[in-house]
């Protein structure tokens, strides 16, 4: 079992006040944040484009002397805090995540302005888990099936989370040896 994280962090002293007494802490984990982070293409020009288009509207109103300028003081700042979240926010959320896999569940502990939260997966209601985008080593393991959806036409389609922090929330995302865990978290499963 890995103890530490990549930055020296005690990750077992983090998961101890989260576990029961009796409970056998078998892995911990992190994101692997060192792998390339790969916003959405189309996420990115949009946030660009509004960003670019708030400083376009507010310098353009600032030099007609109008008062139009204040109105795009709001613009400007959602579309800065959009790009600093997909650029800096995530991967500092993803830097907070701790994995943990016990012998009676799956602990994610994920840290924001409000505090840690805990989500926990107990391997006695859990009827399957996928492990997917696997890059060597490196993948990750989904706790919660694909959300199916129906557009009116043909047969259902699937989808994932709806955001990043749904996936963070539900997901051991882009972990190291990946085959393993998953391994480990059958092998619970099947006890249990």
């Amino acid at each position: 079992m890995n103890r530490y994280a990549t930055d020296g962090r005690d990750l077992r002293a983090e998961l101890t006040p989260y576990l029961h007494p009796d409970e056998a802490l078998l892995w911990t984990g992190q994101p692997y944040t060192t792998r390339k982070f790969r916003p959405n293409p189309l996420v990115v020009v949009f946030m660009i484009f509004w960003f670019g288009f708030a400083v376009f509207w507010t310098v353009m109103a600032a030099a007609a002397g109008g008062f139009f300028a204040v109105f795009g003081i709001p613009f400007l700042l959602i579309g800065g805090y959009m790009l600093y979240h997909l650029f800096v926010g995530q991967k500092k959320q993803l830097a907070s995540a701790v994995y943990a896999v016990t012998d009676r569940r799956a602990i994610i502990l994920c840290a924001d302005r409000r505090g840690t939260g805990c989500t926990e997966f107990l391997f006695s209601r859990l009827s399957n888990i996928t492990m997917d985008e696997v890059d060597g080593t490196t993948g990750t393991i989904r706790f919660l099936p694909d959300q199916p959806y129906y557009t009116g036409y043909d047969s259902p389609r699937y989808r994932r989370g709806r955001s990043p922090d749904y996936d963070l929330r539900t997901a051991f995302l882009a972990i190291d040896r990946v085959q393993e865990v998953y391994r480990l978290i059958s092998e619970q499963m099947g006890r249990a």
